[in-house]
């Protein structure tokens, strides 16, 4: 350790540090038994807590170093991370939950056990987008030796993060858990990052890993058409240069579910004579400053940009569809101290164990989508645990609004929380209260030349109007086509049924070798995992497939029909009891669910150890290879 590193700069860093994934740490690197006997953090006295720091800043005096642990032995490993709830888990849990610590150097990818099979003449994966999915199914080929190209219709690598630059864009999940495990100790600067910072990581890890070299960039995925006579798919593109056709031997869209911006058709819009911007297409040159500005929308986006408009901006009306659920976040919007930084660096195994203390709370939020029939005879709303979150957050409304009951009846939901996806509170119900600042409520009527006028028939007068409205989800894979088997187009067999479907949320009978990343009922409801370890998951399914169609000197793999009704079937009567498919869940004014046929839509509605397994363990029978 340098000797410039002083023993009170120590004691701030564990301080600040996440105490939890300190006890498991110094647990981890000591095998002290009294460090073992510690509760979690929530259940310590006093003394306990000091008794850890000491320890912790005592054994950091004389051991710390810029060094990785491996990854102890499995029971060894098993049993800290059993102390970080206080719990026992099971076999299932602690199969899934492993890589989470991210000890392994590529957790969740496939590897060859055996030597690699030669591959066909001119094999070629094709990666259709280049965000957080693209980069995982780019990393997964590079790992088994099989060329790809990554198509990408943007001028970088970055995803929604290269898009999106409105005011405050940020992840709302800990950078801790919104990064690639295999990317270890990044110096993320805040602990929620900025969109600008997760697209600059993002380009870092495709420009290391030698992703960019491999990627067409400003190109689009126009169509893609299954050849049958030669078992490949033929892709159209539009690139710089124009038109050009491309042939893959497998596709992997990781277009997202958040590719297509959602822009309502608000009745006379095409007459509104100042400047409409959605937060997709942010303009360089926008300048807020005295500007009367309207911003349709309040989730996430809508949440994230009000405040450091409202600082800046003569007036802001607030348009407010749906009330939401919007709760705090420790040190949202703040940077990572210089101590904490320090620790985060030289404290061996501390970033594997935040890597897993952060995500380890959300294990049992399926608990709280669960209608509990008994609880709602007595009178509850959804369950005891649901009902407790309300009784929280109707608090949080109340005290951040400073009481203000014209405020508070408006902006108080009507359904449960986690039924629709939490936002997060950047002082969202702080900006409500400045005198430049008016909530709207109701639908919009229409649009005039200067403003927009409201339900309740006053006009606002305005200069800028931010549509912050979202996104249409059930558009997965649009604006390109794809077609496979026999000419079935996707998009119409999608659309001739209920909705888009799904096997695993990957593929689709009569669409070989094609994979979807993030497709239709694909994110787990119960959180506690983080999306980028579901892209590597998904990744190395696609590979297990690809590795025995190139081993078997086979073609082509797709499911089969029965298996891809029986998944559905199965996955529909899994979601009946969630509160998303009821009134109380706000069933009609949830993006979680396929509007037009009231079913389960974006989510898996399995726990995270159960989906874990059907995405890891290939089911062979499923699958038809030719």
């Amino acid at each position: 350790m340098s000797l410039s590193v002083e023993p009170a700069f120590i004691r701030r860093g564990v301080e600040l540090a996440d105490l939890n994934a300190v006890r498991i740490a110094l647990a981890h690197q000591t095998e002290d038994p009294a460090i073992e006997a510690l509760p979690p953090p929530a259940q310590m006295s006093p003394e306990q807590k000091a008794f850890l720091i000491d320890g912790a800043v005592t054994w950091l005096s004389e051991n710390a170093a810029p060094v990785q642990p491996a990854e102890p032995p499995l029971p060894r490993l098993r049993r800290l991370m059993d102390l970080v709830n206080g719990k026992t888990m099971s076999d299932l849990e602690f199969e899934a939950r492993r890589d989470l610590t991210a000890f392994r150097d590529y957790p969740y990818f496939a590897h060859w056990d055996d030597a690699k099979p030669k591959l066909p003449d001119g094999f070629k994966v094709a990666i259709i987008g280049g965000a957080w999915a693209g980069i995982a199914a780019a990393i997964q080929c590079q790992l088994l030796g099989l060329p790809y190209v990554l198509i990408e219709k943007q001028s970088q690598i970055g995803g929604t993060w290269a898009r999106h630059k409105y005011p405050d864009v940020r992840v709302d999940t800990a950078s801790i858990t919104y990064e690639h495990s295999f990317e270890k100790l990044y110096p993320w600067s805040q602990y929620f990052a900025p969109g600008a910072e997760v697209c600059a990581y993002l380009n870092h890890v495709a420009e290391k890993h030698g992703i960019t070299s491999n990627a067409l960039l400003n190109t689009e995925l126009k169509a893609a058409v299954f050849d049958e006579a030669r078992n490949i798919w033929s892709l159209d593109l539009q690139g710089p240069n124009g038109a050009q056709k491309l042939d893959a031997n497998v596709v992997i869209t990781c277009v997202g579910t958040f590719a297509n911006a959602k822009i309502p058709d608000f009745p006379g819009k095409e007459t509104f004579k100042g400047r409409f911007v959605h937060p997709t297409g942010w303009p360089d040159d926008l300048d807020l400053k005295g500007k009367r500005v309207a911003i349709i929308g309040n989730g996430s986006t809508g949440v994230q940009m009000l405040k450091p408009i409202a600082a800046d901006a003569a007036q802001v009306f607030v348009f407010q569809r749906t009330p939401q659920w919007i709760s705090p976040r420790e040190k949202y919007g703040q940077p990572i101290e210089p101590e904490l930084a320090w620790l985060i660096q030289n404290f061996p195994g501390y970033w594997h164990w935040w890597r897993y203390t952060s995500t380890a709370p959300l294990f049992d939020l399926l608990s709280m989508q669960l209608v509990d029939k008994d609880w709602q005879a007595k009178g509850g709303h959804v369950s005891a645990a649901n009902d407790a979150i309300r009784t929280m957050l109707k608090k949080y409304i109340e005290t951040e609004t400073g009481g203000r009951k014209d405020l508070i009846d408006k902006l108080m939901p009507d359904y449960a929380p986690f039924s629709r996806r939490p936002v997060v509170d950047n002082g969202w119900y702080r900006a409500l209260t400045r005198k430049n600042v008016e909530l709207v409520t109701g639908d919009i009527t229409r649009f005039t030349e200067a403003g927009i006028e409201a339900a309740d028939g006053a006009v606002r007068l305005v200069d800028v109007v931010v549509c912050a409205t979202g996104f249409e989800v059930e558009k997965y894979l649009m604006p390109a086509a794809f077609k496979g088997r026999g000419g079935i187009d996707l998009h119409e067999k999608w659309e001739s049924g209920d909705g888009p479907r799904a096997y695993l949320s990957m593929m689709v009978p009569e669409f070989p070798n094609l994979f979807m990343l993030y497709g239709p009922n694909s994110q787990p409801l119960t959180g506690g995992t983080g999306m980028p370890a579901w892209y590597a998951l998904w990744s190395s399914y696609v590979a297990q497939c690809m590795m025995r169609v190139l081993r078997e000197k086979k073609s082509s793999v797709e499911v089969k029909e029965p298996s891809y009704r029986r998944y559905n079937e199965s996955l529909d009567k899994e979601a009946q009891p969630l509160i998303q498919l009821t009134k109380e869940g706000g069933i009609d004014k949830n993006y979680y669910v396929n509007a037009k046929h009231k079913r389960l839509q974006v989510n898996a509605p399995w726990g995270s150890p159960e989906f874990y397994k059907m995405c890891a363990d290939v089911v062979w029978d499923d699958l038809d290879l030719r």
